[in-house]
């Protein structure tokens, strides 16, 4: 059988074009991290943890993180939960980062018991602890990550508001000090 030159020339382009559309680069699994972990709305009743989550996708389709969830603790002597934060449904950009700040409000018991650890301690230390669910394509991923932060008494100046009793103003923050200091010249 003889081939045209012309039916010859179709054939090597078709199997050209059959075997650069397989060389596609392969998938690189994403990269997830806490860059941040910040109090606000912080009271004797509830504080807010918010938990900045970083993705970074190296590939140069964008992705989709199907579900990010993780718990908050806080550390004295053992880790305490403190509550659980979710967010679903967030549009990850390709190549490049794609960052999420996740809110926690954490009630009354927890908060009251993570404010008494810091009157005791000055300080206290909270741990982010999770994953991430990331659907790339036909690719899905489980990343782990956690995170630990300590947070001194004053930095909590903000935070906390003063308290008047009658005529007398007082800083929560400076009182939460005074606190810590008495607390350890007893036990000292």
């Amino acid at each position: 059988m003889i081939l045209h030159p012309i039916s010859s020339v179709f054939i090597f382009f078709a199997i050209f074009i059959l075997i650069a559309g397989c060389s596609e680069p392969p998938l690189k699994e994403p990269t997830v991290s806490v860059s941040d972990i910040a109090l606000s709305d912080v009271s004797l009743q509830t504080m807010t943890v918010n938990t900045t989550v970083n993705i970074y996708n190296p590939n140069p389709i964008g992705a989709t993180l199907k579900r990010a969830a993780f718990d908050v603790y806080y550390i004295d002597e053992s880790e305490h939960y403190l509550g659980h934060g979710e967010q679903t449904g967030i549009v990850v950009k390709e190549s490049g980062n794609t960052t999420v700040t996740i809110p926690v409000k954490i009630g009354n018991v927890p908060a009251l018991q993570a404010v008494g650890s810091l009157v005791r301690k000055g300080s206290i230390t909270l741990k982010v602890n999770g994953s991430a669910f990331i659907d790339i394509k036909v690719s899905s991923y489980e990343l782990p990550f956690e995170r630990s932060h300590q947070f001194m008494a004053s930095e909590f100046t903000n935070l906390l508001p003063e308290i008047s009793v009658g005529e007398t103003s007082i800083n929560v923050t400076e009182g939460l000090e005074k606190a810590n200091g008495l607390l350890d010249a007893l036990s000292g």
